[in-house]
């Protein structure tokens, strides 16, 4: 009898999301798709996902378990508590301003949780060279991916969404409970969907490493469009009277773009009727459903096929910039840690997986701060000049960008290499830290800084120069205490994992606390006491210089 070394039958019990697909299996036969190969499939998938690989001795990403636990789902309970926050919209006794600004804020993190953290697994090739010759047909292998991300990204709507369902039912009643509940699962499907379009349409056309670029670049575009799609839907209402508030709407033919107000249609006819407008959107939401599903069931198979197309290309050598090696010569005092520079700039450059989990992150981050300033300066009353208070503080939002940083440098598609250093000498460990930081420092997180600065000294003047410094400063401080605390095994020597999806984002979400109170007590204190800014440079001086060359000495055992 065969073993059964993957260890699926460890536990009789079924999990729930097999069960419910079982439920919809006919959807999937009536799709062609081999349902019974592409449960196997997704089984396994979801067995290994729960599987952490083991980290470098001495560096343990973890504490050791028996029972495999998925950390995905296990860490979706952040994502509710945040979501709480949203609860304020119940206040406002308009469900069209409710909903669009519910299910903006929905589309918007589901698409950066896919962009960022399952592109990968979206773009992998693997499952077609291992499964693919076995008899499994590409319309079964690309529907197994597809539902793979599926589950996480249906799990990740319902943490965010759930707050908001549970009030809906409390206050606006069942039908708009299940309503409200019923749109944010297909809103979930709607981002795989139009990810998966986009993809489907650069693989068709392109190959190779012009490919993995244009990919890289997509995502960048789509987080800009989300940020300004987030802003333009804000500019449709109005509060009228803010101590009632009543909340005006003023839609207009281009708002017709803006799809989550799709989604919020059928809650514009439940409270006020059927008007011309919401029948008009609700007809574009179920024909841009049947659309995409349509979509989907002919190109899954095309996807597969096209897929293979990303390893295509040769590698070709990469030269260092002269960025690259005037900052080794600058910061790396040491030689060995000089190499190790090299090799993290150069790693970073070549690996896609680091650019589909970081660029998104980087576009949004930048363009945060653009969007908050023009909003900053139509806001004001004519003539009358902007504070530089409301200026100073766009800088810090690039700290906002370090806990995705720290956990995109554990990950690499080549993490099997990570053998070679365990031929390294311990105290070789600690300067290759250090490097990494110091790359990814002077490679990411300067030149974003940079132009959020700039931004800001156009409008405040060259006076505010010294607060800026210290600002940068004080983000490569947190970027060394981020990958103090959260890089638990060598940089590059993981393999990335779904179950660890959400770490970045999670982490985001969390450092928004302390990022926030650091910035005011920054800006407060420089602003009001007298020489605050000289003394907070030099402290800051000796913490970068401390950090950048003794820096992680403790790592190492």
């Amino acid at each position: 009898m065969m073993r059964d070394v993957l260890g699926l039958k460890k536990s009789e019990k079924t999990p729930i999301y097999l069960r419910l697909l079982d439920l919809i299996s006919f959807i999937y036969t009536r799709s062609g798709v081999n349902y019974p190969q592409m449960r196997s499939i997704l089984a396994l998938k979801m067995t290994m996902d729960g599987r952490k690989d083991s980290a470098l001795p001495g560096f343990e990403s973890g504490r050791r378990s028996d029972e495999e636990k998925n950390q995905f789902f296990s860490s979706l309970w952040v994502y509710t508590l945040i979501s709480l926050f949203l609860l304020f919209l119940f206040a406002y006794d308009n469900w069209v301003f409710q909903y669009t600004t519910y299910f903006s804020f929905l589309f918007i993190m589901t698409f950066s949780t896919l962009l960022a953290n399952f592109s990968n697994i979206l773009l992998d090739t693997k499952d077609a060279i291992l499964i693919g010759t076995k008899p499994v047909d590409r319309k079964t292998l690309g529907a197994a991916k597809a539902t793979h991300v599926g589950i996480y990204l249906l799990s990740f709507t319902l943490a965010i969404g759930l707050p908001v369902i549970l009030f809906t039912f409390y206050f606006n009643g069942i039908v708009a409970g299940i309503l409200v509940f019923l749109l944010s699962l297909l809103a979930s499907l709607w981002c795989l969907g139009l990810t998966l379009f986009v993809y489907a349409t650069i693989l068709k056309q392109f190959d190779g490493e012009r490919l993995k670029n244009i990919i890289a670049y997509s995502q960048i575009s789509l987080s800009v469009f989300m940020v300004l799609g987030y802003y333009l839907v804000g500019q449709i209402f109005q509060v009228i009277d803010p101590e009632t508030l009543l909340v005006e709407m003023n839609l207009s033919v281009a708002h017709v773009l803006l799809f989550p107000m799709w989604f919020v249609a059928p809650f514009g006819m439940l409270q006020e009727g059927v008007t011309a407008t919401y029948l008009a959107y609700t007809a574009l939401l179920l024909a841009g459903t049947v659309f995409l599903a349509l979509l989907f069931n002919w190109n899954t198979d095309k996807i597969e096929s096209n897929l293979q197309k990303m390893d295509s290309s040769s590698t070709k050598r990469t030269k260092r910039s002269a960025i690259e090696r005037t900052a080794a010569k600058l910061f790396c005092l040491d030689p060995l840690e000089k190499a190790y520079f090299h090799f993290g700039w150069q790693i970073t450059k070549t690996e896609r997986e680091f650019k589909t989990r970081l660029y998104p992150s980087i576009a949004s981050a930048l363009v945060f701060p653009i969007v908050m300033t023009y909003t900053t300066l139509t806001s004001g009353e004519p003539g009358v000049a902007q504070s530089p208070v409301t200026f100073l503080y766009l800088p810090y939002f690039t700290m906002l960008l370090i806990p995705v940083l720290a956990v995109s440098i554990q990950f690499s598609k080549n993490y099997k290499g990570n053998w070679v250093f365990n031929l390294t000498p311990n105290d070789s460990k600690a300067p290759f830290m250090r490097a990494v930081a110091k790359a990814m420092l002077i490679k990411i997180l300067v030149p974003l800084y940079t132009v959020v600065a700039i931004l800001v000294l156009y409008f405040t003047g060259f006076s505010y120069s010294l607060q800026l410094i210290n600002g940068l400063l004080l983000t490569s401080v947190i970027l060394y205490v981020e990958m103090k605390r959260s890089v638990t095994a060598l940089p590059f020597s993981r393999k990335y994992s779904a179950s660890e999806a959400n770490m970045g984002c999670m982490g985001t979400l969390i450092f928004f606390i302390p990022v926030f109170v650091i910035s005011v007590i920054m800006i407060v204190s420089q602003l009001f006491v007298p020489f605050a800014e000289w003394a907070i440079l030099l402290i800051l001086l000796g913490l970068n210089g401390w950090w950048m060359t003794k820096g992680f000495t403790r790592k190492t055992k």
